[in-house]
């Protein structure tokens, strides 16, 4: 039994042990950590390509592994830049604004709840420039698609309607950043980018903080498992339907559980999306999701378990953690260095 199941349960313990992590805090291994989320989140969204050239020339470096992280978010803007895309109705003036009203919304949220990043969820006016934007002389617009009624990250949102929001975006499991638009599409690469502002590339740059030690250890789990409950909750409700894999009974090509998982034998998951009471939601991104969540939690286990291999700076990072139920893990590891 690991501290997870102490702090939070066993089930967070059972789905860190989908993650992969790793028993000794090395550069290696962290490196090799980062490198399977990359790698996953690169064969989801379609950028796979480039993510091994890029991997693939760090390899031949003297650093090795070391800079992929940065390297990886170059090459998935240049990557995201490149997407083809329907012509926006928009002007310029208006395609400019709303690019800067998201990206300053996710700025904003990062200076203000550092420490929560896996989901923004706020009223209109407590987001950075109002999560609004002028369409058009007078006129304004939602930074945000409406995501106010109930979805698979949330139940109904409360808050005024007539003010562009309330605002959820689903960080920790970008691009798929709305509770009731599970499908194949990732309605957060729609977030296309304007004169400087790139909101798609700045909300990437956060969900894969998540993946780095001091961006890890500086999130409240708390808030990642509450939201982890209430997605495991509202997709358990919709896939109440869906048979558990039995090799007994087997239909090629039918949508079938597998623990946290689903499955389709010779079949891809992006053809199978399930009309659930909470919206559409395709198999390959639910398993896309719970993925993002198991590697949060692999890694805070990873991380903590070896406590006494932490550096200064991580050490930092979980003393100035809220949740007190990490302080004492490394109090004794703090001490001893």
């Amino acid at each position: 039994m690991s501290f997870l199941s102490t702090c939070y349960g066993a089930d967070i313990d059972a789905l860190a042990d989908e993650g992969d992590g790793f028993t000794t805090v090395t550069s290696s291994t962290i490196a090799n950590f980062v490198l399977r989320q990359w790698t996953d989140v690169a064969t989801t969204l379609g950028f796979l390509h480039p993510f091994n050239n890029v991997a693939r020339g760090l390899r031949t470096s003297h650093a090795g592994l070391t800079g992929l992280h940065s390297a990886t978010l170059a090459a998935f803007e240049q990557w995201h830049r490149a997407r083809p895309r329907e012509a926006s109705p928009l002007s310029v003036s208006a395609r400019l604004a709303r690019a800067r009203a998201r990206e300053e919304a996710l700025i904003g949220h990062a200076a203000r709840r550092p420490g929560n990043l896996w989901a923004l969820d706020e009223p209109a006016s407590s987001v950075a420039g109002g999560a609004c934007y002028e369409r058009e002389p007078g006129v304004r617009g939602r930074a945000f698609l409406d995501d106010a009624g109930p979805g698979y990250f949330h139940s109904v949102r409360s808050g005024s309607q007539d003010d562009c929001g309330p605002v959820f975006l689903a960080i920790g499991t970008f691009p798929w950043v709305y509770g009731s638009r599970l499908h194949r599409t990732p309605p957060g690469l729609d977030w296309e980018e304007a004169g400087q502002w790139s909101p798609a590339v700045t909300a990437m740059r956060l969900c894969a903080s998540l993946w780095q030690p001091e961006g890890n250890l500086a999130q409240d789990a708390r808030a990642v498992v509450i939201a982890w409950r209430t997605y495991r909750q509202s997709v358990d409700e919709a896939l109440r339907a869906v048979p558990v894999h039995d090799a007994r009974a087997m239909v090629p090509g039918q949508l079938h559980r597998r623990g946290l998982w689903l499955d389709a034998q010779h079949s891809s998951l992006e053809v199978h999306t399930v009309a659930g009471p909470r919206g559409p939601l395709t198999a390959s991104v639910h398993n896309y999701i719970v993925r993002r969540f198991a590697a949060f939690f692999a890694l805070r286990r990873s991380l903590l378990s070896a406590a006494a291999q932490l550096t200064p700076d991580m050490l930092r990072m979980v003393a100035q953690n809220p949740d007190p139920c990490v302080r004492p893990l490394v109090a004794g590891a703090g001490a001893r260095a």
